[in-house]
């Protein structure tokens, strides 16, 4: 099972079905949801800018209706009418004229303070020491609600507080106002009038209806109190005005604005349901993922069918290369196009065709190989009734005297011996010199010594293995085709960059070709031989062999030098391990 799985893994269609999960598919799933976490944030935070410059607006609009509230009482207080009025004899403007006018300018000074600094909807009303109630609004019996308003704390409270507004919330029934089926709620604002002399003589109320400042808060119908957004006005954490069981049930749920009051001291607070915007934005990326994973998994579908197309062209080209390797060098079929998997096609049937003539070449090189080395094993004489026989001759000679006989049957032994003494195709170069020394020795004995051989070779040279009989044709032909008396034949060699040559140079002027050479052949030149330029088959075969044994880029060289003579060289590689 394991092994099972390795293997599947392993598979070059897994990887890419991994890698396009891995490294497309996923990764855009997850910047679809950070999308969404990201556009949920700023969502939220464009709706808590929104909702925090409309609860400016609301809490700028109660601070000015405070400001003139304040600069109404301000005119009151200090208006000094109005302080001899509350200064005057309980109940004299019912008995006297001037003081009933003072008292029809006092209610004058009210109404017009009302209607130039507040709104028509605003009430104004003093309390005055002398147990008498003042409005702008009618009041049944209001000598009970004056001393109803008495009992209540904010009355001692205006009281101790020196002329320093003091800031409440009534209702209509707190100040006997009946203004229809609908009840109202007041912000209102009450503040001592005192004398010159410090003593208190009433009390300035005025009272302003929220919903002329905060409609919103009002105007909310019990359903879209239960889901939308909701005002409450706060005094010091205590709640003023508001539905207290929503505000008591404030937490993280609730994206909360506030915008302090600065005129009040107090805070307007409004709070809004996450799950207002997060529901649709749940909604919507829901419908967003599913059409997302719906593209997706037709894009991976058509993924996966053009990968297993590609694979089926793989795992063909994979067929064929096995049958390659086992001797079968059918091209494979090529589909139509120009893509990558079509060149590689087209390249291994290139490769497979190429391939094929280059095991055709190499058979046939090996062919040629196993015949040049039966053809230089044939030019061996290896019978040993003829060097045994030689042997006897040689002793035979010497005890009769005649040396030269002798000195010849000894160079021939050597030729023979050399001849016979392996079935290697190698000798070191050393081992081929001294060869050359008895073959040159016995042509001495025919050419009445006229042929001179010198060796200059350096002695890390010698151990070099090289073809055996690669010189001897070499020198054969140099004897053969020389035209001088004495002919001089000069060997050198030298090792440079891994590469072995050896020169082999005659004085004779000869050359391989007929004796009826042109200028042009006995002019200076240089070439490669080829098996035309050989007048018989001991240089070709030396060269065919040397090509066939080393390579293409080694053999011999020729060089007829116009009145001077022959040069052979030969290039060998020099192997690892022969220095």
């Amino acid at each position: 099972m394991v092994h099972k799985l390795k293997v599947f893994l392993t598979r070059i269609q897994t990887k890419l079905l991994l890698s396009f999960l891995i490294l497309i598919m996923i990764p855009i799933l997850i910047a679809v949801m950070l999308y969404y976490e990201s556009s949920n944030r700023l969502l939220m935070a464009e709706v808590h800018q929104s909702s925090a410059e409309m609860l400016a607006k609301l809490a700028d609009r109660v601070n000015t209706t405070a400001e003139r509230m304040y600069q109404a009482s301000h005119l009151m207080i200090n208006d000094p009418e109005m302080i001899e009025f509350l200064q005057l004899p309980d109940k004299s403007w019912l008995v006297e004229y001037d003081t009933f006018q003072k008292y029809k300018t006092f209610s004058k000074k009210m109404i017009n303070i009302r209607d130039f600094l507040l709104e028509t909807e605003a009430y104004v009303a003093v309390f005055d020491f002398r147990g008498h109630l003042t409005s702008t609004w009618t009041i049944q019996q209001s000598n009970q609600i004056y001393e109803q308003m008495q009992l209540e704390p904010w009355f001692e409270a205006t009281k101790a507080m020196q002329g320093v507004p003091l800031w409440n919330i009534f209702g209509e029934q707190d100040m006997g106002i009946v203004q229809g089926s609908q009840a109202e709620t007041y912000l209102t604002m009450t503040r001592l009038v005192a004398g010159s002399t410090g003593k208190g003589y009433g009390i300035v109320l005025i009272a302003v209806p929220i919903s002329s400042m905060l409609p919103e808060m009002i105007a909310e119908l019990p359903s879209e109190k239960a889901a939308g957004s909701k005002l409450f006005l706060v005094r010091d954490q205590d709640l003023l005005l508001g539905d207290e069981m929503a505000y008591g049930a404030l937490d993280q749920r609730f994206l909360i604005n506030e915008q302090h009051i600065n005129q009040l001291g107090w805070s307007l607070i409004e709070a809004t349901p996450s799950n207002l915007f997060s529901e649709k934005l749940q909604s919507l990326r829901n419908q967003s993922m599913f059409w997302l994973v719906l593209l997706l998994m037709c894009c991976c579908l058509v993924f996966i069918m053009i990968m297993l197309r590609i694979m089926k062209r793989l795992k063909m080209l994979h067929s064929s290369m096995s049958k390659v390797g086992s001797g079968n060098f059918t091209p494979i079929p090529i589909g139509a196009g120009d893509d990558e998997l079509v060149l590689l096609s087209r390249k291994f049937n290139d490769m497979v065709s190429n391939l094929s003539v280059l095991v055709r070449n190499v058979a046939e090189e090996q062919k040629k190989k196993e015949e040049a080395k039966f053809q230089a094993l044939q030019a061996q004489v290896k019978p040993h009734f003829l060097f045994n026989t030689l042997t006897s001759i040689k002793w035979s000679a010497k005890l009769s005297g005649a040396e030269h006989v002798s000195e010849m049957i000894t160079s021939l032994g050597k030729l023979l011996s050399y001849s016979m003494k392996n079935d290697k195709e190698q000798a070191l170069l050393s081992e081929e010199i001294d060869f050359l020394r008895s073959y040159v020795s016995l042509q001495n004995i025919r050419f009445n010594n006229s042929v001179r051989l010198k060796a200059d070779l350096p002695s890390e040279l010698l151990a070099v293995p090289i073809l055996k009989f690669t010189l001897q044709p070499i020198v054969e032909n140099s004897i053969i085709h020389g035209r001088s008396d004495p002919l001089l034949i000069s060997i050198h060699g030298s090792i440079k960059d891994g590469m072995v040559t050896i020169s082999i140079r005659d004085n004779g002027g000869g050359s391989i070709g007929s004796d009826d050479d042109t200028d042009e052949n006995r002019a200076e030149h240089h070439a490669s031989i080829t098996v035309s330029k050989f007048s018989g088959i001991g240089l070709n075969n030396i060269h065919e062999r040397i090509k066939l044994h080393f390579g293409e880029a080694y053999g011999l060289t020729v060089r007829n030098i116009m009145n001077e003579g022959f040069e052979v060289t030969l290039q060998l590689p020099l192997r690892e391990g022969e220095r």
